[in-house]
């Protein structure tokens, strides 16, 4: 049963001159549809891989789905609710974003520099009202970082002080402390090493079977999702040109731009 469904997924961006610029050279808008018509749907507890290019449009369906775009057209569901549903009290929206998280591309940009990681970790905890007391919360962080292979005592350093993988287990650690469904994976292994992706991607498995998580992956390198992914979507200039399982895909592609995206990852060959 589908658990996220994006269906008939549009978001085009106004790259319009200026009204008062249009008016003098009576140029007209300008538009550029960065999705077109887009649907998919991911089994709960599975992982749906988004693969393509750069300006493929994968990033945006990613930010559409975790609620820092609107789409132009079309909707995407979580368990049947509409996550861009005007109607929605603000309690249930907030109910919502909480259930939907996001670890992004770069560990370096992605947490504060000034916070401990400890503070960083508990923002999420405080602002969803998830455990009272400051102890509680404390020991929640401990976990937390416990979950991701980490030290306790990492809660008192800050960012700067670890390496890239690690800041990567620290901005999954951000995502779980909410306690979501669903963690939208925006390249989270893009800015690694290949040996360090390797540890992460089974870090993310093996949270996926404890907590029975949902997975939308976003990559552009197909090598990544091979290992990881239930199902995988082709996405070329917006459109989904194709889907199928890693099996599938890897063996028998039908269209000629996932043929190129295999050719350009020859170690899955």
């Amino acid at each position: 049963m589908s658990f996220i469904t994006a269906k008939n997924l549009v978001r085009r961006f106004d790259l319009s001159d200026p009204w008062i610029v249009r008016k003098l050279t009576f140029r007209p808008k300008k538009f550029l549809t960065a999705v077109n018509d887009v649907s998919f749907s991911v089994e709960k507890g599975t992982t749906y891989a988004l693969v393509g290019e750069s300006g493929s449009g994968k990033s945006t369906i990613a930010k559409m789905a975790v609620g820092l775009l609107t789409p132009s057209a079309g909707t995407i569901t979580l368990d049947n609710h509409n996550l861009n549903d005007p109607n929605l009290s603000p309690q249930r929206q907030r109910l919502m974003r909480r259930r939907i998280q996001m670890v992004f591309q770069s560990p370096y940009a992605s947490l504060n520099p000034r916070w401990r990681v400890g503070d960083i970790l508990k923002e999420p905890i405080q602002s969803f009202d998830l455990i009272q007391g400051t102890k509680n919360q404390a020991k929640r962080v401990e976990e937390l970082l416990e979950q991701v292979g980490l030290s306790p005592s990492d809660a008192k350093k800050y960012p700067h002080e670890f390496s890239g993988g690690q800041r990567q287990r620290i901005s999954i650690a951000r995502a779980l402390s909410s306690q979501p469904d669903v963690i939208i994976c925006d390249e989270p292994t893009s800015a690694l090493d290949v040996s360090v992706q390797a540890q992460v991607l089974n870090l993310l498995k093996s949270l996926q079977k404890e907590f029975s998580l949902t997975y939308l992956f976003i990559t552009h390198d197909l090598a990544v999702v091979s290992s990881v992914a239930n199902r995988i979507g082709v996405l070329n200039k917006g459109a989904l040109v194709e889907e199928a399982s890693p099996e599938e895909l890897f063996t028998n592609p039908k269209q000629d731009y996932t043929r190129m995206l295999l050719n350009a990852a020859p170690k899955m060959l």
